[in-house]
């Protein structure tokens, strides 16, 4: 598999006012973001690259206001998941 490595030149690096190890998550969140909101990657593409499992990272996005994508049944499924979550009633 081939990866990706995106280059920020150094002179815009340096002028980030955040810790680099914060700024990179922050970048990656942003970019994860925007290609979710396109629908260029899925919510499991998008949990792999935030390192998040999925419902942390549908928390993720109804905190930054995205609409999760999916079809109907999906939903129906999740919702009745995070129920039984809630409730203790599934087997982990």
């Amino acid at each position: 598999m081939q990866s990706l490595i995106i280059e920020i030149p150094q002179e815009i690096v340096s002028q980030i006012k955040l810790p680099p190890k914060r700024a990179k998550q922050m970048i990656m969140e942003e970019l994860v973001i925007r290609l979710y909101q396109q629908g260029i990657i899925t919510s499991a593409q998008g949990s792999r690259l935030l390192s998040m499992d999925k419902p942390r990272f549908e928390r993720f996005l109804a905190e930054n206001e995205i609409p999760i994508h999916g079809e109907p049944d999906e939903v129906d499924i999740d919702i009745k998941n995070m129920e039984e979550i809630i409730n203790g009633t599934i087997n982990t």
